[in-house]
């Protein structure tokens, strides 16, 4: 458990909750922080924790089919019927191929 503790105190900062029994860790980014979905799941796998997936809650836009984070301007594609073009708001989006750059894309949950 250090190990994850460590992990998000350094990638994300000292506002973490981990929950063993629904095997989750939440943390809240305060600040702007450019995502790298791969880099996440590459020190989790390094921490030996197992990583199910990343679900993600962000300020984003959504235009032409792509999802637009809104305070770093990271664009990426979207799976699926995306919601309807939109200026940003708070949206969830679940992670796919999160451990190959080129395939990363997210789907609205």
């Amino acid at each position: 458990m250090p190990a994850l503790e460590r992990l998000l105190r350094d990638l994300y900062g000292p506002r973490y909750q981990i929950d063993l029994d629904k095997k989750i860790a939440h943390s809240r980014v305060l600040e702007a922080k450019t995502f790298d979905f791969w880099a996440l799941g590459d020190r989790m796998k390094r921490a030996n924790v197992d990583l199910m997936g990343i679900t993600l809650e962000v300020f984003a836009e959504v235009k032409d089919g792509k999802a637009i984070f809104s305070s770093t301007g990271q664009e990426f594609p979207l799976e699926g019927k995306p919601p309807a073009d939109g200026a940003a708001t708070r949206r969830t989006f679940r992670v796919l191929d999160w451990m190959d750059k080129a395939k990363t894309r997210l789907v609205t949950k």
